[in-house]
């Protein structure tokens, strides 16, 4: 076999594999007969034909054609593994460019990986924020504990204060006609908590018990629910009751009732605890923002062309993680497309961006680790699995099923290049601020 490789713009590339010699001759007899064992000639039983009017009858063409089928899979092979070619999807053949008796030249169509021109990322920064932890702010997380933890408590004399909750009867009418989703029963809505539409839980202030009420309120303009969208309607409310809360005391009992550590006795050890776990989660979020703007500036110096359908496979990717959580939470991409007022075509185009920022950070990140030489170990290979398995609480085996070991390390290596670009970068931060 003979090849010749042309490259294309956008990812695109074009594969000529000529097959000739004894092999095109060996494919012609083959598929010859393939073909004349399904060949049916009057007076002759099927494959007892004399060969020149089986040859006759079904045509050299097609018995080029068939050749062709029979080898096609092995020239594109041939000529991807002599180009050394990464492919991003199935290739197709896309026309014969010359075929007789002597030879065959198939035209093939590929997208492959694009190319990565990677910028001095030696010379970005990875460098997260400080955090701190004020005393205001553990002192507001101990209040939503208390929040949490407060018994509610039937409210006799009074009205409706903020803060309490007011147990509802209520109707939504639009034009003089009740609307769907605008019935409720003995609903406790706390006041304060912004739930409802806007200016409604102000109006609900200073009502007791057993009185009724008109509400009128403006839906806003961008509700999910389009016949009501910047709709006024009218709330025929009743107050069944008002509750309020009473908050319980900051002490061992209220730490004891929290559990949030079996090591947390005392006031003390559980502000501490907080604060603690603030510092942890505001690191956290400082380093993913630090990270976040690391990656977008190394796409900002690097050059890669992403194939469209790179992203159209991480688009459907991200469509179906998406669907897989929604049901899991018993909800069906179709009640979900009524709630937003859209489509499954306007769904999938709103994740595209993202889907392209995603394919375009793997791809320089793979760029990176092969700058770099990273190579992940077999074992760096077998521990990721076995992190895996413990996860997702499975069996190993089961996961090397699903997991094949090139996509494991690959997705090992990409993390491998960013720890070293994080770890890199803060050194030469310090360095550069001693």
């Amino acid at each position: 076999m003979q090849q010749e490789y042309k490259e294309l713009e956008n990812s695109q590339g074009e594969l000529k594999v000529t097959i000739d010699g004894d092999q095109w001759a060996q494919a012609q007899k083959k598929a010859f007969t393939k073909l004349a064992a399904k060949t049916q000639i009057k007076g002759f039983r099927a494959g007892h034909a004399p060969e020149a009017m089986v040859r006759k009858q079904i045509g050299t063409k097609e018995i080029m054609l068939e050749a062709v089928d029979m080898t096609a899979n092995e020239a594109l092979l041939y000529g991807v593994e002599q180009n050394k070619l990464r492919l991003v999807s199935r290739p197709e053949l896309s026309s014969i460019d010359k075929i007789d008796e002597t030879a065959a030249t198939l035209v093939f169509k590929l997208t492959v990986y694009p190319k990565v021109t990677l910028g001095d990322y030696h010379a970005l920064e990875y460098k997260p924020e400080e955090v701190s932890v004020t005393k205001a702010e553990v002192d507001d997380e101990i209040g939503k504990l208390q929040q949490r933890y407060a018994e509610e408590v039937l409210k006799t004399d009074g009205t409706v204060a903020n803060g309490d909750i007011a147990v509802l009867d209520f109707e939504g009418f639009k034009d003089g006609k009740p609307f769907d989703g605008g019935k409720g029963t003995e609903y406790p809505l706390t006041i304060g908590s912004n739930s409802f539409i806007p200016g409604f839980e102000e109006q609900v202030i200073g009502m007791a018990a057993g009185q009724e009420k008109d509400i009128n309120v403006t839906f806003p303009a961008d509700y999910t629910v389009a016949e009501l969208a910047g709709q006024p309607v009218v709330f025929k409310v009743k107050v069944d009751s008002v509750k309020e809360k009473k908050l319980p005391e900051l002490n061992e009992d209220f730490v004891k009732e929290v559990h949030l550590n079996d090591k947390l006795k005392t006031m003390d050890d559980l502000t501490g605890f907080i604060k603690d776990e603030m510092k942890t989660q505001k690191t956290a979020q400082a380093e993913e923002k630090a990270t976040d703007e690391l990656l977008t500036k190394l796409s900002d110096c690097s050059k890669v062309d992403v194939p469209e359908v790179m992203i159209d496979d991480e688009t459907q990717t991200t469509f179906e993680s998406y669907s897989n959580r929604l049901q899991g939470q018993g909800l069906s991409m179709e009640t979900y497309y009524k709630i937003t007022s859209q489509d499954e075509a306007a769904f999938k185009k709103s994740l595209r961006p993202d889907a392209a920022k995603k394919v375009k950070v793997r791809l320089l990140l793979e760029a990176v680790a092969d700058d770099l030489k990273l190579v992940p170990t077999a074992q760096e290979i077998e521990d990721e699995y076995q992190a895996m398995a413990k996860e997702y609480s499975m069996d190993v085996a089961k996961v090397k099923e699903l997991a094949p070991e090139g996509y494991v390390a690959n997705d090992l290596k990409m993390r491998q290049a960013l720890d070293v670009l994080k770890k890199q970068h803060a050194a030469a931060g310090t360095e550069a601020s001693k």
